[in-house]
């Protein structure tokens, strides 16, 4: 288990998630297809509703980079003294975490490879798992998650980028707003918005 670590994307994006909690609500809904994505994109209620009961928190589009991840539960810690250049940080988002294993992951783990046993048996998959994707334990239940983006050197293509998660534990997730979409959220941090252009 790591919660601090370098996720390496092939795609430009990232999702965090419970592979028991997707699991259980594809088989729920019927849900068949590998490339998640592009059906929630299609099915835009079921897209809403993915988000809104915590089954998948998207971080899209972002550039392909190797971004420095860190975990924090429970409690926040002064990240704040750690890092030279914070960014951004988003409202919650709202996860449920039903099996204790947490997977951050490059987004094509919902394109193009869902692979439901790979996810759910994880932790016995080390020996076979690449960079892009990570995991980190947590306790069953809901979660209000808070992205905070970060670089060492807004102006330094060579700057350590990366992302804090913060997770914490609350009695109901927490609302998602979506007076704007999922699509109009910046996550991009600066030197790497030079790649979105």
């Amino acid at each position: 288990m790591e919660n601090n670590f370098i996720l390496n994307l092939e795609m430009p994006g990232m999702v965090i998630f419970d592979p028991l909690t997707v699991t259980d609500y594809l088989r729920e809904k019927g849900i068949l297809t590998n490339d998640l994505l592009a059906y929630f994109v299609s099915n835009e209620e079921i897209g809403k509703e993915v988000i809104t009961k915590g089954i998948i928190i998207p971080i899209y589009p972002i550039p392909e980079w190797d971004y420095s991840i860190m975990i924090n539960q429970n409690k926040k810690i002064d990240y704040y003294t750690k890092i030279d250049c914070i960014q951004f940080e988003t409202d919650q988002f709202p996860l449920t975490v039903t099996s204790e294993l947490v997977i951050i992951s490059d987004i094509s783990a919902i394109t193009i490879d869902w692979e439901a046993d790979f996810f759910l048996n994880y932790e016995k998959n080390l020996d076979s798992k690449s960079d892009i994707s990570h995991y980190t334990k947590m306790p069953i239940g809901n979660y209000g998650v808070s992205i905070i983006g970060y670089s060492k050197d807004k102006t330094d293509m060579d700057s350590e980028c990366g992302y804090v998660f913060y997770f914490l534990r609350v009695n109901n997730l927490p609302a998602f707003d979506f007076s704007k979409s999922i699509d109009e959220y910046d996550f991009v941090i600066e030197p790497l918005n030079k790649f979105m252009q």
